[in-house]
């Protein structure tokens, strides 16, 4: 069988792609960065198109997508495509606004480790698995990460589900606002069979009302800080954060439900290495730590400043933020206003603009800067790599660490520093 990828650089469709070839599959693919996307590359030879939920109409990508629908060649959608993968699988999914890269690292390295021989597709390239999103294994066991956006997640039937928060996030997607989530999120825990497990944060007040609602008898175990059980570890993470001492006591509740041995737990969990862009030592310039960060949301900024602060904590801390989509400043830029509370100095970026999901609103990175100032005079605006490259190269120095934090190619900064250190 031959598929097509629409968006095929997209990290989990890479990832995808590669199980695809395992299983004997042809694949071909298009992406803005490498081949960009025309009528011609859907060839008469092709069974499948697969696009990612970021081909909408209006981007690109849905020139290919037409073309298909010309030729009478089927189109789904990414999460589709896992649905059919895993319908003979024994899933587990993390879910939620926050974590679920680093818990589906955690829970694929814990699975590898105590011989399930899993397959795990994860959001962002894994050192352990020689820095790809996917590792493949041979057993009916498969982890991966289900998300809320354009409710893909509505598409995957878990048999252990990891619930970690719910809150405002792709309002794009969800215009109703919080209560449009939490109904997506009562539908999808359904997805879990009556003999299933879920996994939930206790100390999340969004995730106890959804689970209030649902008609699935699921077993439902806690863990986190208000948890009667799975409340603390008795052993370090590498990694700095309480966020993270919570995502690993989910995976501690996990391996009990898999009879793992704690021992098993506590070697992979204190040897931990994050996936890729999750508070990643890039290098240092001028005796500054360079770190990098996918955070995007309010919350994971915050978080994620915490940890910084925890790991460094008579260091000046330097935050390069860039906002991406515009339907996502908007609504939240009070909560991302204070979400810098914790940095010693903001520079932001201006928003990243995202065709075919996104429209420009009265709103600029500005706004952000003059509300991060009215409570502490720190933030600044910038508009290229180039001039904050030469702002840092001023101002970073043995004193100081500096945070990249935002959609991908804010990384490419530290890049920048570490070529001409």
């Amino acid at each position: 069988m031959k598929y097509h990828l629409i968006g095929d650089q997209g990290v989990s469709m890479r990832g995808l792609k590669k199980y695809l070839e395992s299983m004997g599959h042809r694949v071909s693919g298009s992406d803005l960065k490498t081949t960009g996307h025309k009528a011609e590359n859907i060839t008469d030879d092709i069974d499948l198109v697969v696009r990612t939920s970021a081909v909408n109409p209006g981007s690109e990508g849905w020139i290919e997508v037409e073309a298909a629908q010309l030729k009478s060649i089927k189109v789904i959608k990414r999460s589709e495509l896992i649905r059919d993968i895993t319908k003979d699988k024994r899933v587990i999914a993390t879910s939620g606004m926050h974590g679920k890269t680093t818990i589906t690292t955690m829970v694929g390295l814990l699975l590898i480790k105590a011989g399930f021989d899993p397959t795990v597709l994860v959001g962002e390239r894994v050192p352990d698995f020689g820095n790809d999103v996917i590792h493949i294994g041979k057993s009916e066991w498969f982890v991966l990460e289900a998300c809320e956006y354009d409710r893909s997640f509505l598409d995957f039937f878990p048999e252990i589900l990891i619930l970690t928060n719910i809150e405002e996030e792709h309002l794009d997607t969800y215009p109703g606002g919080l209560p449009e989530i939490k109904d997506a999120f009562v539908q999808y825990l359904n997805n879990v069979s009556d003999d299933g497990k879920i996994i939930a944060c206790a100390d999340d007040a969004n995730v106890s009302d959804v689970l209030s609602k649902i008609s699935t008898k699921a077993e439902i175990i806690y863990y986190g800080i208000s948890s009667p059980k799975y409340n603390s570890l008795d052993f370090t993470l590498p990694i700095p954060g309480e966020h993270n001492k919570l995502n690993a006591m989910s995976v501690v509740a996990l391996a009990d439900i898999l009879n793992i041995d704690h021992k098993i737990v506590v070697e992979v969990l204190s040897n931990f290495k994050n996936a890729g862009r999750r508070f990643e030592l890039l290098g240092s310039f001028n005796g500054a730590g360079l770190i990098d960060d996918y955070g995007h949301h309010p919350t994971e900024i915050k978080t994620t400043i915490a940890a910084l602060a925890e790991r460094y904590p008579s260091k000046k801390k330097i935050v390069v933020f860039w906002p991406h989509q515009y339907k996502r400043i908007k609504p939240l830029i009070n909560k991302f206003a204070d979400s810098f509370i914790g940095a010693d100095e903001v520079i932001i970026k201006p928003i990243f603009f995202v065709p075919g999901r996104d429209e420009k609103l009265d709103i600029s990175s500005e706004d952000l800067v003059k509300l991060i100032n009215e409570q502490q005079n720190k933030a600044k605006y910038m508009e290229t790599d180039e001039e904050i490259v030469k702002y840092l190269k001023q101002n970073l120095n043995s004193d100081s660490v500096l945070l990249t934090i935002g959609i991908p190619p804010v990384y490419k900064i530290s890049q920048k520093l570490l070529e001409i250190s």
